[in-house]
């Protein structure tokens, strides 16, 4: 009969333990990969009960860049507001307060700088090499092509988060780029015939 020494005893048990352990290893790694990849997707999402519009008042918007304005809540809603005669507005709300502003606006030919000149008061120091689109962290203006009414008046838009505490001036480019060419797809564009005459 074979004895186990000491050694054979500490060769025996890392033989029968070695593959244990590793298993216990492996699954501990796989849990925190999954909490780790659970809590990276959830992010701004958490607290959120609603799902980020893709359209607002009949408009095109990009989700993905709305959402990081959006904050935690239960009910989402996107509602025309009062404008003048040419101008159309809407704003996004969450649970009643409200966080997101587009407009659409008819003025005389100008640049989209001195539109947003018009529109707020604070500094927006960001402009596309086309000139097209002027846009801050919150806020952002656009400048249609081939939009032009019978008084021959331009369609401007703007989207303007400033209801939110979120700042993002990539994702304002995004968000003031898609809902612009939006509009210009838009029978608000190609029906521009029939605009009152006010403003401007």
């Amino acid at each position: 009969m074979h004895l186990l020494t000491s050694g054979d005893d500490e060769d025996a048990m890392n033989v029968t333990s070695g593959p244990y352990q590793g298993r216990r290893a492996g699954a501990a790694i796989s849990v925190a990969v999954l909490l780790f990849t659970l809590t990276s997707c959830s992010g701004s999402e958490q607290g959120r009960e609603y799902a980020t519009p893709r359209s607002v008042c009949g408009v095109a918007v990009d989700a993905d860049a709305l959402a990081g304005f959006l904050p935690p809540g239960n009910k989402v809603t996107a509602k025309a507001t009062a404008a003048p005669p040419a101008a159309t507005r809407c704003t996004v709300s969450v649970d009643g307060t409200p966080i997101v502003r587009t407009a659409q606006e008819w003025w005389n030919d100008m640049s989209v700088l001195e539109f947003a000149e018009g529109v707020t008061l604070d500094e927006v120091g960001h402009r596309t090499d086309d000139g097209r689109f002027a846009y801050s962290g919150n806020e952002a203006f656009g400048k249609t092509e081939h939009c032009r009414d019978h008084h021959d008046r331009i369609l401007y838009t703007a989207v303007r988060a400033t209801g939110s505490e979120h700042e993002d001036a990539a994702a304002m480019k995004e968000l003031i780029t898609e809902y612009t060419d939006a509009v210009q797809r838009s029978s608000v564009c190609h029906g521009s015939s029939t605009t009152p005459a006010a403003g401007g």
